[in-house]
């Protein structure tokens, strides 16, 4: 045959079995004779053969036993290459039907038949070339060919043969009888190592027994330039086991050279690439080829598998639902959606796929994706809520689904155990979220006490909920375990600082927020931009910094950090608000309320801003503006801390006050008394009318003097009052002395601003008339007046006259005049400068209390405090201050002055307070100097 298709024009394939049955049916109640040249006619005139010079004989059964059509092309293919001239084969219905070609018609030259057929016919009727190895195939010439006829078929006819041997054994391969068809293939290549398709079988039949390397090592010791495509694929897809990705891509690219429009060569290519780390490249090939091939599920599977090798699951969600449009059960375009769908955050929609599309999905599939949905629920409990309604919506469907998914699984189960691990630490993340903070620590006890290895996510969420219920030692090493293992976590520094705080631990909590500060700018740069970002993580550093000074109490430093930062983001309400917190810190309640007040026109609903307003409206005591906006936030966030504090603190200011005080001096002369005793008492009732408080007091004093016993009583009541600019009382009172007389009092001091006070008082039997004058039957009434600047909690001065008429026609006039200066500021220690300035006169000198014509008087103080101790509401602490200074008497001269004060300072919690100490003086009576000390104890008590 000629070249290219003008071969298997030649090569043709008649149905003459069927034509033969058919006439055969027709006549057959003829003679066999008549029957036989009847067909023989039938096959000449109706199927006339192409003139060839080698004719090839092959039965039905036989054809189908070579392994079909493709087979016989492939003998034909190679007989003419090997023979070098062209090849025409003819099929017959059965061997008589050949033989009767061969011998009488002698058309047939060659003919394939069984051996069993062949070994029944007479000796010389035919001559034998061949017979497989093993095989039932056997090739007969005819005898009448001439000898160097015979010798060229006997050469090439059956190494071109697709042995039987050769088909059966690639059968048994097909069965899953590896070993035994590779035994078989072996014996074959050895019998005839020229045929090359038995190696390319063999590296095939290796292929499906999972023999890769073999596989690669029989190929690389052959061509395989002439190897058809499905070899070519077999031997790449071996290599790919083999991990030698290089080598199978080089393999499949050649391969396209060769085959370019087979599809799955460039598939094989593309899982090579994909497989060897160059997922893009193999992206670009899946994209191109789906193009082309667009419903095609081999590259739709290989689109799908790139997708999955690269981790990109917005592609193998694109890939799997095109791969499931043409084939709806594809199990892995099935699961791969699943994967994709939880891996995107919608593990819901990944539930809901996996139980309509496939209902009787395996339990452990279903228990994995609703463990998810419920961790995803979980994460969207953190996310802004669309309404402050629903803050807690979505983690409240987080505990549902959490509950719900632990219900399910069997504790018993090994299987479960995994599923029941993650419910359970994402319940405690989702009870914190919630703020059932109780419920979280017992959560991760329970966990702890089971022996369950605790992640860091988790051990930070419970650090939260001890921070929350004021555990901070626990809070504080659960969050350094979670440091330890996520050295960059921020928000977890973040948590710590303020359990550093809680602990009182200043100096920690300085250096740890001062790190992050620096390690967090405010400003970024990403990917190199020009133009900067502001950095979230920054700007809640730097804020956290200055509340370190804040609550350290450097309120000078707070200041210039917050409105350093404010000035660069004066549109920021919380940069504003906290500006307005060190503000107030610093003893200017009117400026804080503006700042806070600027703070809520940037943002109207600024939750924070409104708990500062709050705060500002008790300080500045506009309590009918306070108790709304408190009352409003705590019922929209009860859970909140500092909502809880604005209503403890108005519960508080709702309650009865009690003020109480004993003191006992003994002193060393005569003045002021040589032993005296005080006692008093003051209870307030609940405010009433915003701005009102009633009150009763009592007070009791004793003291011995050379003239004899003085006893004193009071009994008090009136009105207290207070708004922003003005604080005063009304009092009446009853006092008995020597006799009884009554009192009225009006005190008070008016608020000209943050800085600027003036202190008033009139009195109808003042309280500052001695007990020694009382004693003797004379009273005092008593204006008083002054002026006071507050500059910040740092500084302060004063000053005040107080004009005294008694009633044994004395008049004194007293003018006093202080500064205070802090000197050192520490989270736990203070130190105070005060300077006490006091000049005085008595119209009336020689009366029997100590009135002197002129006197004078400057004295310094120290003033320490510490604080010892402090846990939240409870505090204790201790104070110190040191006194000395002159005292001048007109008359008497100058002398020194001193005194030397010691107490102690407890807060038991919110509604109590106690006070308690002594105080030793050196003062100087008309020249004398005399010393005295004196014991004290004041208590503070709501209720």
């Amino acid at each position: 045959m000629a070249t290219g298709d003008a071969n298997y024009s030649r090569l043709k394939f008649r149905a003459l079995g069927s034509c033969f049955v058919d006439r055969f049916t027709v006549l057959y109640d003829f003679s066999k004779k008549i029957t036989l040249f009847l067909l023989i006619g039938f096959c000449l005139g109706v199927a006339p053969q192409t003139r060839a010079e080698l004719n090839l004989g092959i039965t039905g059964g036989q054809m189908a036993a070579l392994g079909g059509e493709n087979a016989a092309r492939t003998w034909v293919q190679e007989l003419e290459k090997n023979l070098g001239e062209a090849v025409s084969l003819r099929i017959f219905p059965d061997d008589d039907s050949l033989f009767l070609w061969m011998e009488r018609y002698r058309v047939v030259e060659l003919g394939l038949t069984s051996a069993q057929t062949a070994q029944e016919q007479p000796n010389g009727r035919f001559y034998t070339i061949s017979r497989g190895v093993s095989s039932d195939a056997v090739l007969l010439m005819r005898p009448d060919l001439s000898a160097t006829r015979q010798e060229s078929l006997r050469h090439h006819a059956w190494s071109a043969l697709p042995d039987l041997e050769h088909h059966h054994a690639v059968e048994l391969a097909r069965q899953g009888r590896m070993d035994e068809a590779l035994r078989r293939l072996a014996a074959l290549r050895a019998a005839r190592p020229e045929n090359r398709w038995l190696v390319y079988d063999t590296l095939v039949v290796l292929g499906w027994a999972e023999k890769d390397g073999e596989a690669a090592d029989l190929a690389g010791r052959i061509s395989l330039d002439e190897a058809p495509a499905y070899v070519l694929e077999s031997v790449g897809k071996s290599l790919r086991n083999l991990r030698r990705y290089a080598d199978a891509g080089e393999l499949y690219a050649q391969a396209l050279v060769r085959f370019p429009k087979r599809t799955s060569l460039a598939v094989g290519q593309a899982y090579a690439l994909a497989d060897g780390g160059r997922a893009s490249e193999a992206a670009t090939l899946v994209n191109n080829l789906r193009d082309t091939h667009p419903t095609n599920p081999e590259v739709l599977e290989a689109g799908l598998y790139v997708a999955r090798r690269q981790g990109d699951l917005p592609a193998q969600l694109d890939w799997s639902q095109r791969l499931l449009d043409p084939v709806p059960a594809h199990e892995a375009a099935r699961q791969a959606r699943l994967q994709a769908l939880d891996g995107l955050g919608a593990s819901h929609l990944a539930v809901d796929l996996a139980e309509t599309a496939t209902p009787q999905a395996d339990r452990a599939t279903s228990s994995t994706l609703r463990a998810n949905r419920a961790a995803q629920q979980v994460r969207w409990g953190i996310v802004e809520p669309p309404s402050e309604a629903e803050r807690f919506a979505a983690t409240d469907r987080a505990l549902a689904l959490l509950e719900e998914n632990l219900a399910a699984l069997n504790p018993g189960n090994p299987a479960d155990a995994a599923l029941i691990r993650q419910g359970r630490l994402d319940r405690l993340v989702a009870l914190r979220d919630r703020v059932r903070m109780a419920e979280a620590v017992s959560e991760y006890e329970s966990l702890v006490a089971d022996g369950i290895e605790i992640p860091p996510f988790a051990r930070q969420a419970a650090a939260d909920a001890y921070l929350y219920l004021r555990q901070p030692e626990q809070a504080r090493d659960l969050y350094l375990q979670v440091l330890e293992a996520q050295h960059g976590n921020f928000t977890a520094q973040h948590a710590l600082f303020y359990a550093y705080i809680e602990l009182e631990d200043f100096e920690q909590a300085l250096t740890l927020v001062d790190r992050l500060a620096e390690r967090e700018p405010i400003w970024i740069r990403p990917g190199g931009s020009r133009t900067p970002s502001p950095n979230r993580r920054g700007l809640d550093a730097a804020i956290t910094a200055t509340q370190a000074r804040l609550f350290g109490d450097d309120l000078e430093e707070a200041q210039k950090r917050i409105e350093e930062l404010r000035d660069m983001a004066p549109r920021n309400p919380d940069l504003v608000r906290q500006a307005g917190d060190v503000e107030s810190a610093r003893g200017w309640p009117r400026r804080a309320r503006e700042s806070y007040l600027r703070a809520e026109r940037i943002e109207q609903e600024n939750v924070g801003t409104r708990m500062s307003l709050a705060d500002s409206h008790m300080a500045l005591r506009e309590f009918d503006q306070a108790e709304p906006i408190i009352a409003d936030l705590y019922r929209r966030f009860p859970e909140n801390r500092q909502a809880q504090r604005l209503m403890r603190r108005w519960e508080i200011h709702q309650m009865r006050e009690l003020r109480a005080g004993a003191a006992y001096a003994d002193n060393s002369g005569a003045e002021p008394a040589s032993k005296e005793l005080r006692l008093d008492a003051t209870l307030f009732s609940a405010p009433f009318l915003t701005h009102y408080r009633a009150f009763a007091g009592w007070s009791w004093s004793r003291a011995d003097f050379p003239e004899g016993e003085g006893i004193y009583r009071r009994y008090g009541a009136g009105l207290e009052y207070r708004d922003r600019d003005l604080e005063g009382i009304l009092e009446i009172s009853a006092n008995q002395a020597d006799g009884d007389d009554l009192g009225l009092a009006l005190a008070g001091r008016r608020h000209l601003g943050d800085h600027w006070s003036i202190p008033f008082a009139a009195e109808l039997f003042s309280r500052d008339t001695p007990l020694r004058a009382l004693r003797n039957g004379i009273d005092a009434d008593a204006l008083r007046l002054g002026v006071d600047y507050l500059r910040d909690e740092s500084g302060q001065w004063g000053f005040s006259g107080q004009w005294l008429d008694f009633s044994d026609g004395n008049r004194r006039l007293q003018f006093s005049g202080y500064r205070r200066e802090r000197l050192l500021s520490r989270p736990h220690y203070k130190l105070d400068a005060r300077l006490d300035l006091g000049l005085g006169s008595n119209s009336e000198s020689d009366g029997p209390y100590f009135s002197p014509e002129r006197d004078f008087s400057a004295e310094m103080t120290l003033d320490n405090r510490w604080l010892l101790y402090r846990r939240y509401d409870f505090s204790f602490g201790h104070r110190l201050a040191l006194s000395g200074g002159g005292y001048w008497q007109r008359d008497f001269g100058g002398h020194p002055v001193a005194s030397l004060l010691y107490e102690h300072n407890w807060q038991a919690h919110d509604r109590l307070g106690l006070d308690y100490g002594a105080v030793w003086r050196r003062r100087v009576y008309d020249g004398v100097g005399e010393t005295g000390l004196e014991y004290f104890l004041r208590l503070g008590w709501r209720f």
